[in-house]
């Protein structure tokens, strides 16, 4: 890993970048290790730098820790837990909500009922985020994201913005 490249990096920003940073207080079940490196991106400009100056080394994007297990022995991964920049809900439209992925599900529900909403309760009982939902299926009482999902914005491992 080119620790020299990222520590000149961490110079240039405002977001949390550790060495050897313990994730065990990261999820639920308290275990884990320590990550090579943690990466806590406050915004995407930031995000989309640290990409592409680490686009070679295995990355995992932590979300609220909820249904994950971390093992002791972590090797040259790269963790990544988005900032509150990732957590931002909007209106779109009458019925369409732009949602982070660091948004916990339940925000989301509370944020659609607000607005009148329907088709977001089943997200009021799972505790997690968006984007880990997202990325499961996550689901429950006959509901699923895949029944409220128009599209994704996705940034790929290289920093590049795409949208699904």
């Amino acid at each position: 890993m080119d620790k020299n490249k990222i520590e000149v990096f961490t110079k240039q920003i405002k977001s949390e970048l550790k060495f050897d940073y313990n994730l065990k207080k990261l999820n639920w079940f308290n275990i884990g290790g320590d990550a090579k490196v943690f990466f806590k991106p406050e915004n995407l400009k930031e995000l989309i730098s640290f990409l592409k100056i680490v686009p070679k080394y295995k990355k995992h994007v932590l979300g609220a820790g909820s249904n994950l297990l971390i093992g002791e022995k972590l090797g040259e991964k790269i963790f990544i837990k988005l900032g509150k920049n990732f957590s931002n809900i909007t209106l779109h439209s009458e019925n369409i909500v732009i949602a982070g992925s660091a948004v916990l599900d339940k925000s989301l529900s509370h944020f659609a009922s607000k607005n009148h909403l329907s088709g977001f309760e089943f997200l009021s009982c799972i505790p997690g985020t968006i984007g880990g939902g997202l990325r499961i299926n996550s689901g429950c009482f006959g509901r699923e994201f895949k029944d409220i999902l128009l599209s994704v914005q996705v940034i790929d491992r290289k920093g590049v913005i795409k949208t699904i």
